[in-house]
């Protein structure tokens, strides 16, 4: 893994991002998929309808080995079944401190709360599952892309270890960024 293969990487990610967003914008919010269950009448084992279709899918996933790969990371990590097709040999890229961060739980409340009102207008036409589809193809890029920072910082370490490793021993956090950061790119 080289910082050519990332960059190249990020910007189909980002690809990604921008489609998902363009087609979750054709459904209105429709928050009764991410409202708490009515009385139980929904009848939901989760806090939402959302929720549990992204429970449901995820497991689904794990089952198909998709969160054995480095670069994937999901919302609703506690209880995954394990994987039923055979291990693929993931190259260690991360340090183990690098592979333990997941920041999905910010990453779904800013989509809900600050992205979603954004692109998506008000109102509800029932479609909870295409709905519900879309945000989870949404999360998913937006994750993804987000957790591969991760990437960045290891590629970057690697190609100046003396140069991040003092700052990272002086916990110069201002110092990493300004390293880390292409700012003609970002």
């Amino acid at each position: 893994m080289d910082l050519e293969s990332v960059r190249d990487s990020l910007i189909r990610q980002e690809d990604t991002i921008i489609f998902s967003l363009i087609e979750r914008a054709k459904f209105p919010i429709n928050s009764w998929a991410n409202a708490p269950p009515q009385n139980g009448v929904d009848g939901f084992p989760a806090p939402s309808f959302l929720h549990f279709f992204v429970r449901e899918a995820e497991a689904l996933h794990a089952k198909a080995g998709r969160y054995e790969n480095p670069e994937e990371n999901p919302f609703f990590p506690d209880d995954l079944p394990s994987s039923m097709v055979p291990s693929h040999d993931y190259k260690q890229v991360l340090h183990p401190a690098g592979s333990s961060i997941n920041v999905n739980k910010i990453i779904w409340d800013i989509y809900f709360n600050k992205l979603l009102p954004l692109v998506a207008a008000e109102g509800d036409d029932g479609n909870y599952g295409l709905t519900a589809a879309s945000d989870l193809a949404c999360l998913q890029a937006i994750s993804k892309r987000i957790h591969y920072g991760k990437f960045v910082a290891e590629v970057k370490f690697k190609d100046a270890p003396d140069e991040y490793g003092s700052a990272i021993r002086n916990k110069d956090s201002e110092g990493l960024m300004k390293m880390l950061t292409f700012e003609a790119v970002e």
